[in-house]
Order: structure tokens, then C-alpha cells, then sequence
């Protein structure tokens, strides 16, 4: 059989494994749909009993958003639970972030406002921002957030009542994620579901598995199991925050918790593409271990899939390969079809020119790593971090 043949055989085989991958992520996330947050009040407590909610303190760091904060904090106070306290952390602002999260906390007595003026050596801002406002807290109960994410107004006392139920000592909620324009939406798709490829969401309810994962727009832990972990300061330099600090708590015993949060917790990650390019500037590097040598690995493997999918049925000169081929993509796109539309509404099209974001995101983090090696180091809120400190200090 010629070489040719052997590949195309083997690309169509890889495609049938992913969109077998894919679905089983889809699969257990449909089923943790099902047990959604929505539909758990019911199952611990008694919403006619605030004593029987345990107190939980949301922490907001914030920097230089005064265009944002204001309206942020209107949507924060009309979340409904009857043992709330709210921590904003001005971190080092040099607008009006300040001055706004000090008005409302005036007007509000479970509001309270911690302005951080220094940046510690060694710490990055925003994970120096969250110890800061953990530590101020008071609650049996502590959810880091931000300040773009929405909640319905009952979101945390389901939330709240899973965890318990589950017997959770960390839960994080995947949250609808709002594309604005096409393009974004595009890679918006494409970025999501590759970090979905080999994870499991079962696995993180599973106490017996070792893997972690933590969504930043919603990080709730309960105090108890957070003081006999290392803390956020065994985090300090992580980049990737979140699932850094899930793993600070399966560290610490926890048992963790993912669950949907569609139509309960949404978040506008990015309002464009452009904005995603500058955001993935100070993460992507990260997410590849700081290496240029696993950046282009994944490079090379991708467009060489992409090669396979694309040009090898081609020159196969058969139409029996031909189908062969673009039946396995076509099973592949609709699994991740059923995906996205399971966290997302997206265009059609989002879905069929997936493959032409297949071949862009792997550029986007290499961008991403020569930016950073050109600059030997990332700046993020304000503050130049050095590869050769954060390369030291990882987790």
C-alpha cells in the first residue's frame, strides 16, 4: 500500500479518536448539566432559613476598570443570598477604581473595599490581589471572581447547595462564554475545545483522580480545607492562576467539583479578537511550559494533522480515500458541533470553518512565545514579570 494511502488512513483514524474524545467530554458535561445549578436549591437547604446558608464572601480584585466597575457592582448587589459578604481589592489602580468601590461600599455594609498600594517581589498582581482578599474575608465560604462575570440572581445559593450536597471543599463553574463578533467567536471555539480534548469533567468530580482544573470566573473553596493548603502563596508566580490553584486544593484534600453554569454565570472573555491576541500574550507562553522547542512541536504536529486532512486524500487519487477521509472530519466536526453549542451560542459557520482556526491557533501562541522571549518576560496589569522569574517559580 503506498505511503500515501498509510497516511490518509491514519489522519481519518486520529480524527475518529478525537471526535470520540470530544463527545466524551460532551457526554459528561450534558450529564453535569443535568444536575445543573439550576435545578439544586431544592436538594440541601431551606431558602426560608438564612441561617441554615452558611456566610460567603465573594472576592473581586480590580485594576485601572473604572469605565466597568460601577455597573459591575450593580449587577454583584442584586444577587440574591442571605449571608453575603462582598470584598473588592483595588489593585494599585490609578483611576477611579478606587474611589468607585469605596462609594459603594459606603452605601452597602456587606460591601467592604481593600486597596492594595504594593506589589510585593515575587508575587504576581492579580494572585497578590486574590490573598490579599482572601484574607480579609470572614466567610465559611470564599468565590473568587471578576468583576466582568454576571450571576443570576439565585446562581450562589445553587452553587452553594451542590457543593454541600457533593460534600465539595472546591467547586468551579464553567460559564457561558459571550463572543461578541464572528471572528473571536471563531477562536473562541477552536481555543476552548482544544483545552477540552484530553479532560475529562467527570475526572475532576472523581476524588480518587489526581487531576485538577479551576475556571477564573468562578473559583469557590471552602475556608477550612484553604488553611491547611500551601495557600495562594505556593501560586504566587503561576500565570495560569486557576487550575493552579485547584491544584492547591486537591493538594490539600479536597474534593473538587466542575459543573455547567449555563444560563447562570456568563462572561465576556474577550470583546474581540484583538483584545484575545494581547490577553494570550501573558498566558500562552505559560500554558507551554516557557518553551519555544514544546510551541513548535505542537506547531508541527497540527499543521502536519491539518496536512493530512486537506492535501493527503487528494493526492490519494481515490475517491475511496477521498470519503473515507471527510467522513471522519465530518463525524469529528459534528461532535465538536455538540460541544460548543453545550457552553455557547455560535454561528454555523463558527463550526464550519473550524478547521481553518485548527491551522491559526497554534500561530496565536507563537506569536505569543516570540513576544515574550523578545521581551524576556510578560507584562500583565501593569507590572513587568522576567521569564527567568517566572520560569524559576513554577508550579
Amino acid at each position: 500500500m503506498h505511503i500515501i494511502h498509510l497516511a490518509t488512513i491514519f489522519t481519518g483514524v486520529l480524527f475518529l479518536y478525537l471526535a470520540y474524545r470530544t463527545r466524551s467530554f460532551t457526554k459528561a458535561l450534558f450529564a453535569l448539566r443535568r444536575q445543573n445549578i439550576d435545578k439544586l436549591e431544592k436538594m440541601a437547604l431551606d431558602a426560608k432559613n438564612p441561617k441554615a446558608w452558611p456566610k460567603l464572601s465573594l472576592v473581586i480584585p480590580a485594576r485601572d476598570e473604572g469605565l466597568t466597575i460601577e455597573a459591575a457592582t450593580k449587577s454583584l448587589l442584586k444577587i440574591q443570598y442571605p449571608n453575603l459578604e462582598i470584598v473588592f481589592v483595588d489593585d494599585r489602580s490609578v483611576d477611579q477604581t478606587g474611589v468607585i468601590m469605596d462609594r459603594v461600599a459606603a452605601a452597602n455594609p456587606h460591601v467592604k473595599v481593600i486597596h492594595v498600594k504594593d506589589l510585593p517581589k515575587n508575587w504576581l498582581g492579580k494572585v497578590h490581589a486574590m490573598h490579599c482578599g482572601v484574607a480579609a474575608t470572614s466567610g465559611d465560604w470564599v468565590l473568587m471572581t471578576d468583576a466582568d462575570v454576571h450571576f443570576s440572581e439565585k446562581s450562589l445559593k445553587k452553587a452553594i447547595a451542590y457543593s454541600l450536597e457533593n460534600n465539595l471543599d472546591f467547586l468551579t463553574v464553567i460559564p457561558d462564554l459571550l463572543t461578541p463578533t464572528f471572528s473571536l467567536q471563531l477562536m473562541m471555539v477552536q481555543l476552548f475545545h482544544q483545552a477540552t480534548i484530553f479532560f475529562n469533567p467527570k475526572k475532576i468530580n472523581d476524588p480518587n483522580q489526581k487531576i485538577s482544573y479551576g475556571m477564573g470566573a468562578f473559583l469557590m473553596f471552602k475556608r477550612s480545607t484553604y488553611e491547611r493548603s500551601e495557600g495562594l502563596e505556593w501560586i504566587k508566580m503561576e500565570v495560569v492562576d486557576d487550575s493552579g490553584f485547584a491544584l492547591v486544593m486537591r493538594r490539600a484534600g479536597g474534593r473538587l467539583g466542575c459543573v455547567s453554569g449555563r444560563k447562570e454565570i456568563s462572561v465576556e472573555w474577550y470583546p474581540t479578537l484583538r483584545s484575545m491576541l494581547c490577553g494570550l500574550e501573558k498566558n500562552a507562553f505559560a500554558v507551554c511550559q516557557y518553551s519555544m522547542t514544546y510551541v513548535l512541536t505542537a506547531l508541527s504536529v497540527t499543521w502536519m494533522i491539518f496536512l493530512g486532512f486537506t492535501l493527503l486524500p487528494v493526492l490519494s487519487k481515490s475517491w475511496g480515500y477521498v470519503s473515507f477521509s471527510f467522513g471522519c472530519i465530518f463525524l469529528y466536526l459534528l461532535a465538536v458541533e455538540q460541544q460548543i453549542k453545550s457552553l455557547m451560542q455560535v454561528r454555523l459557520m463558527s463550526i464550519v470553518l473550524f478547521p481553518v482556526s485548527f491551522v491559526l491557533l497554534p500561530l496565536i501562541f507563537l506569536r505569543a512565545a516570540i513576544l515574550a522571549i523578545k521581551r524576556n518576560g510578560i507584562q500583565w496589569r501593569g507590572t513587568f514579570y522576567s521569564l527567568e522569574d517566572l520560569k524559576a517559580n513554577q508550579r
